[in-house]
């Protein structure tokens, strides 16, 4: 993508409905296997814009991925928080919400956005990675980009899924992390 967010390895879609998401990319794409993740996700910080987020306000009603490729594509339908992803629904968008990418300089990215007057939409961390969402959309120009520090058992994880992907034969389309 660019030397200071690091290399696109996610495409990311918010869907109203994953489950008709996970259908059209199944039947459709033949993209799969989906992995989807037990929520609510454990998040040991999350901020959404500059408010510290605590509570039990789900962020996220499902999250999916498979990949095609080398690229991993993500379906996530938004929780009741008020959220980057809620907003883009609400916008009567749906569909490429943002781009994925891994850096090992994350303070160094998160530096240089805050020194370019990016704003952030959601930054956290889980036991798996830490993460900021960076407001770098423009209506037919770019999506939002998420900074992605990711730990080992993430690339692991990742792994697997990507493995499970090749040569999917399009049974157990929906499996559980």
């Amino acid at each position: 993508m660019s030397n200071i967010y690091g290399d696109v390895f996610q495409v990311a879609y918010v869907v109203p409905d994953l489950d008709k998401a996970i259908a059209h990319w199944t039947e459709k794409l033949c993209v799969g296997p989906f992995f989807t993740f037990p929520l609510p996700l454990p998040f040991s910080y999350l901020k959404i814009r500059d408010d510290d987020v605590a509570g039990d306000t789900p962020v996220f009603g499902g999250v999916a991925i498979s990949f095609s490729g080398d690229m991993m594509i993500e379906l996530i339908q938004p929780g009741e928080a008020h959220t980057t992803y809620t907003e883009f629904l609400e916008s009567g968008q749906s569909g490429i919400h943002h781009f994925g990418t891994f850096t090992d300089r994350f303070d160094d990215v998160l530096a240089d956005a805050r020194s370019r007057g990016t704003p952030f939409l959601l930054e956290g961390a889980l036991p798996m990675s830490r993460f900021v969402y960076l407001d770098t959309y423009e209506k037919g120009l770019s999506p939002i980009i998420e900074v992605v520090e990711p730990h080992q058992p993430m690339l692991d994880t990742f792994a697997m899924i990507k493995d499970a992907a090749k040569g999917w034969d399009g049974k157990d389309p929906v499996r559980s992390l």
